[in-house]
């Protein structure tokens, strides 16, 4: 049987990439992180506006889709915005224990990231 692809969105002012199916692999259990991601789709929205008016009504846009979709408001770690922190993405008690890992095995902070746990 062969394989098709999903459907993606067509709607370029939307500033979405596609649907993302999330399953399989993604949703099996998992000592990861963030646990399972058993949600059936992951949505990503951006835009890169030309000007503050362009800002806004993307901004706008996006604010709309989603809250016009069903969402769980759960955040994989990749998908955080400029705005946000790890914290966004992980419940208190896997933050912490990021953090303990983070603290033992990079005492230095050597190894860096866009969301640093410790941030």
């Amino acid at each position: 049987m062969a394989k098709t692809r999903p459907a993606t969105c067509s709607l370029p002012w939307s500033g979405c990439p596609g649907r993302c199916p999330t399953a399989g692999a993604f949703a099996r259990p998992s000592d990861s992180p963030h646990g399972p991601l058993s949600e059936p789709y992951a949505l990503y929205l951006f835009g890169i506006p030309a000007d503050p008016a362009t800002a806004e009504a993307v901004t706008a846009r996006q604010r709309a889709l989603a809250e016009a979709l069903p969402v769980s408001g759960r955040k994989p770690f990749t998908f955080l915005s400029p705005r946000e922190t790890a914290a966004d993405a992980f419940t208190p008690a896997t933050l912490d224990r990021l953090r303990e890992i983070k603290r033992r095995h990079d005492p230095h902070g050597v190894i860096r990231g866009n969301f640093p746990v410790l941030g």
